[in-house]
């Protein structure tokens, strides 16, 4: 009994002997960078062996295992273990310098773009689509603000001014935006001119010139109404005009007719029928106007030109609208505008002789269809 436990003690010994022994073998192959690991790639093992249990007796940390990568990388190495370290060329200051300028130079052109997009859609944040679509709505505003209520009708009015002081004055209608032309002229057609005219009320008036006889008005308001004093030329009477502003009517053209013979007035070539005054043919004044009485019949007119116009009335009286001179028949009351145009009143003949710049001519008058000459 006693041999066989001297013979399992020795064993025992030895056995840890053995094991302490090999324990120590195994710890050292564990480290890459020994010479027995130099030919393999560093960092990498295909097998590992595991510490033994009885490595660090003392609770040490357990020894690194076969494979597991260098803390150095793949190219460190440690002092003293023989194996020579990768060349490493750190970068010079002027190189840094370098690569920090351009950096900065980077950074700064894209602090650029930022603050130029920035800006950009502070200062226009539309895109074209709608910027157009904007115009159009302020174009459809804008029309819709400045275009007026109405359009008034535009009409030329010759009127014959009464000297008579318990006669009511003539209207001038007039309308905002619209200018309003006044021309004085005598019985004749010739024109009158006025020394000066003072007015009242809210108008813009541009006074004839020296020896003129036409002026302007411009109404300054939707609504106003006033009047104006005329002093004509060898007329001791002054003669007045009311003035209204409206929005449906105004006077383009406003022809003051006298009813007498002013300072420049034409001697007629026949003195036999003569000139009766105005204020006694009113009629003749609507043909001046273009307002035929609809009981007058047009008549047809040939040996002379458009312009020249005729029509028989209900009690037998031709009237004649032409701006040439006639010559023949006699008329029996005459008027004539500013602009050369006369208005005859005669007996019913079937021709006429005219007179344009000297030459006679000659219109034949019919009744029936008109020609189209």
């Amino acid at each position: 009994m006693t041999l066989f436990k001297k013979t399992f003690t020795l064993a025992l010994g030895l056995t840890c002997f053995m094991a302490l022994s090999g324990g120590g073998t195994v710890q050292a192959q564990q480290f890459p960078w020994q010479n027995a690991q130099e030919d393999s790639a560093p960092g990498f093992q295909e097998d590992s062996v595991s510490p033994s249990p009885l490595a660090s007796p003392l609770g040490g940390a357990p020894a690194m295992q076969q494979g597991a990568p260098s803390p150095l990388g793949a190219g460190g190495a440690l002092p003293g273990s023989g194996r020579p370290a990768m060349n490493f060329n750190p970068p010079s200051p002027e190189e840094i310098q370098r690569q920090m300028e351009e950096e900065a130079s980077q950074q700064k052109e894209k602090l650029r773009e930022l603050a130029f997009d920035s800006a950009l859609e502070s200062l226009m944040p539309l895109t074209p689509e709608e910027i157009r679509t904007m115009l159009d709505a302020f174009k459809i505003n804008r029309e819709a603000a400045e275009q007026p209520v109405t359009v008034p009708e535009p009409k030329t009015y010759v009127g014959n001014v009464s000297l008579d002081p318990s006669a009511e004055p003539l209207v001038i209608q007039m309308s905002p935006g619209y200018v309003t032309t006044v021309s004085v002229v005598d019985m004749t057609g010739a024109p009158w001119p006025i020394q000066d005219v003072s007015w009242a009320g809210e108008f813009e008036i541009i006074s004839p010139e020296k020896g003129g006889h036409i002026f302007r008005i411009t109404p300054m308001t939707a609504h106003g109404r006033g009047n104006i004093s005329i002093r004509l030329a060898e007329l001791r009477t002054p003669i007045t005009l009311t003035l209204n502003t409206q929005l449906d009517v105004v006077h383009y053209r406003f022809e003051a007719r006298m009813p007498r013979t002013g300072p420049l007035a034409e001697i007629p070539i026949v003195e036999k029928g003569g000139i009766e005054t105005v204020a006694s043919a009113e009629e003749l004044v609507q043909f001046m106007d273009g307002y035929v009485p609809g009981t007058a019949e047009a008549l047809n007119v040939e040996g002379t030109d458009g312009r020249t116009r005729a029509w028989l009335t209900e009690d037998g009286r031709m009237i004649l609208r032409t701006p040439l001179l006639l010559l023949s028949p006699s008329w029996e009351s005459s008027i004539a505008s500013g602009d050369g145009t006369r208005i005859y009143s005669m007996k019913e003949t079937p021709i006429v002789l005219l007179s344009e710049k000297g030459q006679m001519v000659q219109a034949h008058l019919s009744t029936g269809a008109m020609s189209n000459e």
